[in-house]
């Protein structure tokens, strides 16, 4: 029965810790692959055939403001700076991507359960479920929105 207690005690304490792993990890995720869609001229063309195809209005324009988007907002979610902020921008980028292109990957023709099923598979819509989490959890615990609400009291309702 101690040995039980003492691994309750360990999880109560450590309830922070799965979304600091998931906030640092998608904000990785994103500023590296924005970096990639900058710099990688690989990356470059399939993302603004992506845009193309998918019917995106000003499709140069906007695989270049996407990727600096990604790029910025996911190093600031890696490091917890203007978390709220940079998970709102990085899921509208998200919403547009599952809408505009991951749900045509969606085989036609499936019941309701089935095209469910498909689309929770999407990688945009997970990324999309924990970036929707870490927008109301905030940055918590090592990340420097905590640092600066303390510093600066009255940025605690933004951040």
């Amino acid at each position: 029965m101690i040995v039980i207690d003492r691994l309750i005690q360990i999880r109560q304490s450590l309830h922070w810790l799965p979304q600091v792993f998931a906030r640092i990890n998608v904000g990785l995720f994103f500023s590296i692959s924005g970096y990639n869609k900058l710099f990688v001229p690989a990356n470059q063309a399939a993302m603004l055939t992506t845009m193309q195809h998918a019917g995106i209005p000003f499709p140069e324009f906007n695989a270049v403001f996407v990727a600096i988007l990604e790029f910025v907002f996911g190093g600031l979610l890696a490091l917890g700076l203007l978390t709220r902020a940079s998970a709102l921008i990085l899921l509208a980028i998200v919403g547009v991507a599952t809408f505009s292109d991951g749900v045509h990957k969606i085989p036609v023709g499936l019941g309701p359960l089935d095209w469910y099923d498909w689309f929770l598979y999407l990688p945009e819509v997970l990324y999309g479920l924990l970036l929707f989490w870490i927008l109301f959890a905030g940055a918590e615990r090592f990340g420097a929105d905590p640092v600066l609400a303390k510093r600066f009291p009255k940025l605690r309702r933004f951040i």
